[in-house]
């Protein structure tokens, strides 16, 4: 099992330093067990380059089965300790900010409270950004939207989420010259784009960086944009519904266990009651 979990750590970093980093080792530890593990399985399974290394394709090969083979065993063992075994230690997780901004911080609570010994670390981004810090290693898990996942790695459904059209009282949206939006690559960003189009509206957008700095222009009055509905609650604005928004989360193979947990609680359910897919 250390050597299947060593070889993966390689393969998703693309260098045995870098692995070496991940897996808290030194590099010509790793490098002599990587080898150890080719001999005993007969081939070569990564080739040497001046700058890291890159799968052979007996190393292809075997790739899939190694996440497969830690995903069951770190099922097999969160079984054997029950259900209602507390989780611990570090927990690197990304979210997109429209869900870092709204129904992230009522799971995390939940999640805490029945994990009090989880380090949880919180990153933020856009979606196809956190899906490549999950397949890198630099997080364990990620909320994203949906249609964002990546094969190899293993994923759940979440709820979805409301969203709606927010502006000011005094003007419709037809007459407002600006909308604002988080920079491209944001799911509310595209659809806001995908309305403006559709409708003919000629707001251009002013990408803004937080939903504070959003939300204050539009109760100012200067433009409109589109977020998570329950942002709406107590501002001085007027929200219209507009769709939903599904979420994944998605995981390591071997972090599939605890994001499970924590994919639970964002449902409103007990840890370890879902299957990821």
């Amino acid at each position: 099992m250390r050597a299947i979990h060593a070889f993966r750590i390689v393969a998703e970093s693309g260098s045995i330093s870098a692995a070496a980093e991940r897996l808290g080792t030194v590099q010509s530890a790793l490098s002599a067990r990587i080898s150890q593990f080719e001999d005993a399985l007969g081939a070569p399974l990564f080739e040497r380059l001046p700058r890291g290394v890159r799968l052979t394709a007996a190393g292809t090969r075997l790739l899939p089965f190694a996440g497969r083979i830690e995903a069951l065993v770190a099922e097999a063992v969160a079984t054997a300790r029950g259900d209602d075994r507390p989780w611990s230690g570090p927990f690197r997780l990304g979210a997109i900010a429209i869900v870092a901004a709204s129904i992230l911080p009522d799971g995390v609570a939940r999640f805490l409270a029945a994990h009090g010994g989880v380090d949880l670390r919180l990153v933020t981004g856009v979606s196809r950004q956190l899906v490549a810090e999950v397949e890198r290693g630099a997080l364990d898990a990620a909320i994203v939207a949906e249609g964002f996942g990546a094969p190899a790695l293993p994923s759940m459904p979440l709820r979805r989420m409301p969203l709606a059209l927010f502006r000011p009282g005094d003007r419709p949206p037809e007459r407002l010259g600006q909308a604002f939006a988080f920079g491209e690559g944001c799911v509310c960003r595209a659809r806001l784009d995908a309305i403006l189009r559709r409708k003919s509206w000629r707001a251009r957008i002013v990408e803004l960086g937080s939903v504070e700095a959003i939300l204050g222009c539009v109760e100012a009055g200067i433009g409109m944009t589109l977020l998570p509905h329950l942002l709406g609650g107590g501002r001085a604005v007027v929200t219209e519904p507009c769709g939903s928004l599904a979420l994944t989360l998605v995981c390591r193979s071997d972090t599939a266990p605890m994001a499970r947990a924590f994919g639970a609680m964002m449902n409103g359910r007990k840890p370890l009651d879902p299957m990821m897919a």
